[in-house]
């Protein structure tokens, strides 16, 4: 798992076990010297996470001949047809796109919406994301928390700012917060795809 959060594997390994599932999943915490240790003694490898990351694990699967599959900075989009339910589906964008202060692998990145349900999906996630309770209190007095170390939040905000400089709008957020380490939840249109 990745060094900065290993202990939601470790959670999962526990799950595993506690559910009495199969012998086939283990988990080995630490940085990259820890990651490339492991390359050099397993048969395959099965690595999600950043490119960069990514052909290092390429040249080091390819000089001991052993395959590898590499799940690589995908940029995860939500497509919305115009007959979809369009509560539904901003209430799928804003959950997709948040959950675990956005960073999951798999959230949501980008929304591509059909002309005829756009103005009222992008004017109904922008009030849903406004309406999100950012904090870090207690368990249930919030509904978007921190990221997880300052580094991530110099990258949302680098982000943010990249695209507003190439034409993009901020709706709603848009700003570091204070407390934690966090960034509020933003929902960006006309953003240039080819930054």
């Amino acid at each position: 798992p990745s060094e900065v959060t290993p202990l939601s594997i470790v959670r999962a390994l526990e799950g595993w076990r506690e559910v009495g599932a199969p012998d086939v999943f283990a988990a080995v915490t630490g940085g990259g010297e820890t990651g490339a240790a492991l390359v050099d003694v397993v048969d395959y490898v099965q690595f999600t996470g950043s490119t960069a990351t990514g052909r290092k694990i390429a040249v080091q699967a390819a000089g001991r001949l052993i395959g590898c599959s590499l799940e690589l900075g995908g940029k995860d989009p939500m497509i919305v047809l115009a007959d979809a339910d369009v509560d539904r589906a901003v209430n799928a964008a804003a959950w997709g796109g948040l959950f675990n202060s956005g960073q999951v692998c798999v959230s949501v990145e980008r929304v591509y919406v059909e002309a005829p349900l756009y103005d009222e999906f992008v004017s109904k996630l922008a009030a849903k994301v406004s309406e999100l309770r950012h904090g870090t209190g207690p368990i249930g007095t919030s509904d978007v928390g921190s990221m997880a170390t300052p580094a991530q939040v110099e990258i949302v905000e680098r982000h943010v700012r990249e695209a507003e400089k190439a034409g993009a709008r901020i709706l709603t957020g848009g700003h570091r917060r204070t407390e934690g380490f966090s960034f509020e939840p933003t929902v960006l249109v006309d953003v240039d795809h080819t930054i």
